[in-house]
């Protein structure tokens, strides 16, 4: 069995996807599959092209049909179905990850008996050319401050493949689906494992969709939906649709 399932989201990547997945490849674990989710791209995308010329089995090139609607939250669902492996790491189609991610993901996993496993990221800056120095107070699992904002960086994460069957990323998301999705995981008393190092570079180019992003109130929804905050639903509910668009 693979010991570890990647599953990788993207639209319209063809232009940087293939160094996200050359990461993979030098991955120190070798027995790994990377699952390439389609988000209905564009006909000129060039996304399997460049899986093709990799020529690797492990990597499977899926397109989300065309009756399932569009959105990262569907798209990593649909992956997730692939899977093969009893652990699902999250990667993003623009992020670089760090040779011994899988390995220290699976080495959580068989010591600790956790549920969810997250780490550290870095953060480069391709237009500046410049590393930008972090701002997140990265630290073990607390629920007190995942109450107030998502201190976890989504593309470090990995969690059991049944949980991604019982516990789906929620559809509406179009932004901020991994905090609804850990506070979900939190609230039903779901062992995390917090990684003190780094597992993968978070690539600033301009197009990333969450990345300066308040998100005030999709968190505010996601709050209201835990019981955590009390607030009028219509106005917040109305705020987050504004921010879905």
């Amino acid at each position: 069995m693979t010991k570890i399932s990647f599953v990788m989201p993207e639209k319209n990547r063809g232009d940087r996807i293939g160094k996200t997945i050359q990461t993979i490849i030098d991955q120190t674990e070798k027995d790994w599959e990377l699952i390439v989710v389609d988000d209905h791209s564009d006909p000129a995308d060039k996304t399997g092209k460049v899986i093709e010329s990799f020529k690797d089995k492990r990597i499977r090139f899926i397109h989300m049909p065309d009756d399932l609607p569009k959105g990262i939250a569907t798209a990593r669902n649909f992956g997730n179905q692939f899977a093969l492996s009893p652990i699902i790491a999250v990667a993003d189609s623009d992020d670089l990850f760090k040779p011994e991610r899988a390995e220290l993901t699976i080495e959580a996993f068989e010591k600790n008996d956790c549920d969810v496993f997250f780490a550290k990221n870095d953060i480069y800056d391709e237009v500046k050319k410049i590393n930008i120095p972090l701002m997140e107070d990265f630290h073990s699992f607390d629920i007190s401050m995942l109450k107030k904002r998502n201190y976890i960086a989504h593309s470090s994460s990995a969690y059991k493949r049944h949980l991604a069957y019982a516990f789906p990323y929620n559809s509406f998301f179009k932004k901020a689906e991994d905090y609804d999705l850990f506070t979900r995981l939190a609230e039903a008393g779901k062992k995390f494992y917090f990684c003190d190092k780094v597992v993968y570079t978070y690539i600033v180019h301009g197009e990333n969709v969450s990345r300066g992003l308040r998100l005030v109130n999709y968190n505010d929804l996601i709050h209201l939906n835990r019981d955590w905050i009390e607030k009028e639903r219509a106005a917040v509910i109305e705020g987050a649709f504004k921010e879905n668009k």
